[in-house]
């Protein structure tokens, strides 16, 4: 096993066990939810930023925190976690739909797999209308970014860079409003 892949795998176990203490002790949700997405979302940024890669560990552990969170927020209950599930799997479609789209109309891929599995996870943790302002605000950092850069068609940035601290963003200011 090489050492990045045992670098994600530590990384995604660490983060279902700080989903696992979110959900058993929600009282420490305040300090400890805020600080594991955040570094979920650094762990996305950086490696977006160098290689264009988001690694599934990275989706899975802000999936699991996200739920974690959720479920100290709403209380555990089936119906809880089906709704964040259901949430997720409504963002990751949408973004799946659009990255399609792009691909049969312009024969080449704009958007990765990974940005669509770092969407479900997103809705898990600020639901679709949260998802929604999100990506507005990744998008439109992503053309500020590209208008400094003076970007030519050809140019590439890393969506899942702006998109999870975006996500972040909107969950840390309380604007994702999960409908469960």
């Amino acid at each position: 096993m090489t050492r990045e892949a045992r670098f994600e795998t530590g990384g995604a176990a660490a983060a279902l066990g700080l989903a696992g203490v979110l959900v058993l002790a929600p009282a420490s949700s305040p300090v400890l939810a805020p600080l594991a997405l955040a570094l979920a979302v650094g762990w996305i940024v950086w490696r977006d930023v160098t290689n264009f890669v988001i690694p599934d560990g990275a989706s899975a552990a802000l999936a699991a925190i996200a739920l974690g969170a959720r479920l100290a927020g709403d209380g555990v209950s089936v119906e809880t976690a089906a709704w964040a599930l259901a949430e997720g799997a409504i963002c990751g479609l949408a973004l799946w739909a659009a990255r399609e789209a792009f691909y049969r109309l312009r024969g080449h891929d704009g958007l990765g797999f990974g940005d669509v599995k770092l969407a479900a996870a997103a809705g898990i943790l600020v639901g679709p209308s949260g998802f929604a302002l999100a990506l507005a605000a990744a998008c439109m950092a992503g053309l500020a970014v590209a208008l400094v850069r003076r970007a030519g068609r050809a140019d590439r940035l890393p969506l899942g860079a702006l998109l999870a601290p975006a996500c972040l963003a909107v969950w840390a200011l309380g604007l994702g409003a999960p409908v469960g």
